[in-house]
């Protein structure tokens, strides 16, 4: 059965787009200094240093939101939430809206340990220039509207014309939903549509079960695929411009490479 014409190529963010420090935790401290001061300002208590806030807030939250994942729940954590309940945990109370700038300000200091790979905006303008749509989807348990900013600063945002966060539909990836949300925005059907992505779970059996094509990339991360359910494997994202260009051709193959 011959397939429709690609339409877009859709990219996952962590390990696709971006990739990270080996301890991002490291690189907090002027965040955790100046949520610090924020606090002290709002409160009337004492507030711990910004070291004791790396270890006693953002590393638990971190944790559990790992562990959140591995237990490999459909719906995405309600960020907030695990932020109240950490800084409670070392004696803060506070309030909604505080917690919101604290989020903030730590997001900003993540933005000092995540990296754009140097193949990333040139093989986005190629396929941009190939006529294709270029989404993300991304399970991101912070606010979407934190997402879209930290895609922006990185100069990304310009070479995207739809961002997917799971923060923002409320379901991860592998779920459907995360994925007809970005078609939708795209206004592409899933068989017009080819996945790139660094896990077989979400990046691979999510895409395919709504009938998109599916590349396995193990450039920042290596997962392998005993079972060939990949339709392409990638070593470097420079290559997915020429898995496209394949693909565009009359007879386009799904064969793995």
């Amino acid at each position: 059965m011959t397939r429709p014409p690609l339409r877009a190529v859709l990219f996952d963010y962590g390990h696709t787009l971006i990739h990270f420090d080996e301890n991002p935790h490291a690189r907090l401290t002027d965040a955790y200094q100046r949520i610090n001061h924020l606090l002290r300002a709002e409160l009337a208590g004492e507030v711990p240093e910004a070291e004791s806030l790396i270890r006693g807030v953002s590393m638990v939250v971190d944790a559990e939101i790992q562990r959140d994942y591995r237990e490999g729940r459909p719906e995405e954590v309600e960020i907030a939430g695990i932020y109240d309940r950490a800084l409670r945990g070392i004696g803060l109370e506070i309030s909604p809206a505080l917690i919101e700038q604290v989020m903030e300000l730590e997001q900003e200091g993540w933005l000092l340990s995540v990296h754009v790979g140097d193949e990333v905006v040139p093989a986005l303008r190629r396929l941009s220039e190939a006529g294709l749509k270029i989404g993300l989807v991304s399970n991101a348990a912070y606010r979407p509207r934190l997402m879209r900013r930290q895609v922006e600063i990185l100069g990304l945002l310009p070479h995207l014309d739809s961002l997917t966060f799971s923060s923002e539909v409320g379901l991860r990836k592998p779920h459907p939903a995360i994925f007809r949300d970005a078609l939708e925005k795209l206004d592409v059907p899933a068989e017009s549509a080819l996945f790139v992505g660094d896990r077989l779970r979400e990046d691979v059996r999510g895409p395919k079960q709504l009938g998109m094509r599916a590349v396995l990339l193990r450039e920042w991360r290596r997962e392998e695929d005993p079972e060939g359910e990949a339709d392409f494997i990638a070593e470097r994202l420079s290559q997915i411009p020429a898995v496209v260009a394949g693909l565009l051709q009359p007879e386009g193959t799904t064969e793995r490479r």
